[in-house]
């Protein structure tokens, strides 16, 4: 598969077109770089895919399966694309475009390689809890409403002690039983998280992390605890988080007036000093975590200063997450806005240059070009997500029956009379088609095995696949993933 792209001016836009020749081949083509393929498929070997991506250096080949680049005239790329569709065709050829072929075979650029595969069956080694759906915020976007019911009336609730418990169970068992037969299994893995805010549900987390580890000794198989929160925790949260939880993602919006403006105390006050506080105690004892912010239109232009203070701030932070506001929930009706692709990319590319002087991570989901995947997330695979009313969602993003796409992605659920979950099959295999094999729409684009069609409750909403046309965010992953690529290209050992 051949295929040209050009860098627009929001983002890079597959063509589909082939590339013009008419100039000697140049033999810089050697300038390529690449790692070996780094997933698990379960296909045949396809023909080499290859695009043809442009910048204002002039053109790129390049090859997503094997995670192979090379800068070279359109000449070159011109031999090269011809032999990748008739090999025979390089008898035709001069010596010189013979040697630039060459040049990219040596490199792998024609190897046929496996197309990325999700793993199939549900026997999930891993489980997220939502413990509860009350909330001590009120965020101007959330998805969830937070602290009330979702916005569709239903009911603030916590969790059953059992439904946890029978979760563990569950996964605890898969891991060590797919570890014994060979997997690369080494542990199993609780995830606190919410459609509120999960430690407002402090006994029960307790009472969960206790378990786990109680269950660990017993089975003799380690369990790993990771938690997200919104950071508004009391000092004795602070403490049991520190002592028990291996990695801690934290919302937080990047600068005191924007957290205190987008993410107030449900009683109205900020919400500032209190994440602060636990960022700060969690840099202090060395314990992993993350931050999370979300992106206004208001916020936008400042997303360098937010780099900057949170690096200086908060030393111990693995990664800033950097997502740009996706309207929906409390969104809907609020003031919270949206930025345009153009806004993000140029901001989120000069924070980049802020956070390698600072040697702080910056990540946005959908631009991940060191990936090869099929799926955005592990939806296709089943996720086992639990929400405090024992439904069992495949999607973080869908956490209530009321939500009209709870059709989609709910497939499980907790019996009581039972004291067990129970799935449904037909739902996990209309879950599993969820890929980007299945979406036409992605086909000529050169990300489709990195953002692997992005999330599908956001690009499906309220569609199917065969609609799928992309969003503002597909144009914020084909430029950011982009920039990826030119800087491997132009990667020096002084960059390390």
């Amino acid at each position: 598969m051949m295929r040209e792209t050009a860098q627009a001016s929001e983002a890079a836009q597959a063509t589909g077109t082939a590339p013009a020749t008419g100039t000697a081949p140049a033999t810089e083509t050697a300038q390529a770089a690449g790692t070996a393929q780094a997933t698990e498929t379960a296909q045949a070997a396809v023909a080499p895919e290859l695009f043809v991506l442009r910048d204002e250096d002039g053109p790129i080949l390049y090859a997503p399966l094997g995670q192979l680049m090379a800068r070279a005239n359109d000449a070159a790329i011109a031999a090269a694309l011809a032999y990748a569709k008739d090999p025979s065709s390089l008898d035709a050829m001069t010596p010189e475009e013979q040697a630039v072929v060459r040049i990219f075979d040596d490199r792998g650029f024609f190897a046929s390689r496996p197309l990325p595969r999700h793993e199939i069956g549900f026997r999930p080694a891993q489980v997220t809890l939502f413990p509860t759906n009350s909330c001590n915020l009120r965020c101007s976007y959330c998805y969830a409403f937070g602290g009330e019911g979702g916005g569709n009336g239903e009911p603030l609730v916590t969790m059953h002690p059992d439904v946890a418990k029978r979760a563990i169970d569950l996964v605890a068992h898969n891991a060590k039983e797919r570890a014994a037969e060979g997997e690369p299994v080494r542990n199993f893995l609780v995830s606190i998280h919410g459609n509120g805010e999960p430690f407002c549900a402090y006994d029960l987390i307790r009472e969960i992390v206790w378990y786990g580890q109680d269950l660990s000794e017993r089975l003799d198989f380690p369990v790993v605890f990771n938690a997200a929160t919104n950071g508004v925790l009391s000092e004795e949260q602070l403490d049991f988080v520190v002592a028990n939880f291996n990695s801690v993602n934290v919302s937080f919006d990047g600068l005191p007036e924007f957290q205190d403006a987008n993410r107030p105390m449900a009683g109205g006050r900020g919400s500032f000093e209190h994440v602060d506080r636990t960022m700060r105690r969690l840099s202090q004892a060395k314990v992993g975590f993350g931050i999370r912010t979300t992106v206004t239109s208001a916020m936008v232009g400042r997303m360098p200063d937010i780099v900057a203070f949170v690096a200086e701030s908060y030393p111990g932070i693995e990664q800033l997450h950097l997502e740009p506001v996706w309207e929906c929930g409390r969104c809907v009706t609020s003031t919270a806005a949206m930025p345009s692709s153009q806004e993000f990319t140029e901001s989120y590319l000069a924070s980049l240059e802020v956070a390698r002087d600072r040697g702080l991570r910056l990540v946005f989901s959908g631009a991940r070009q060191d990936m090869l995947v099929d799926t955005f997330c592990k939806v296709s695979s089943g996720s086992f997500t639990v929400t405090p009313t024992g439904d069992v969602t495949a999607c973080y993003e869908v956490s209530y029956r009321s939500d009209p796409r709870s059709e989609r992605f709910f497939f499980g659920h907790f019996d009581h009379d039972l004291g067990d979950f129970v799935f449904d099959q037909g739902k996990l295999d209309q879950l599993s088609q969820l890929n980007v094999h299945n979406i036409a729409y992605c086909d000529d684009c050169f990300c489709r095995w990195h953002c692997a069609g992005d999330c599908a409750a956001k690009v499906l909403d309220g569609i199917e696949l065969q609609e799928h046309r992309g969003s503002v965010r597909c144009q914020i992953s084909r430029a950011l993933t982009m920039n990826q690529i030119q800087r491997r290209l132009d990667w020096r050992p002084s960059d390390a």
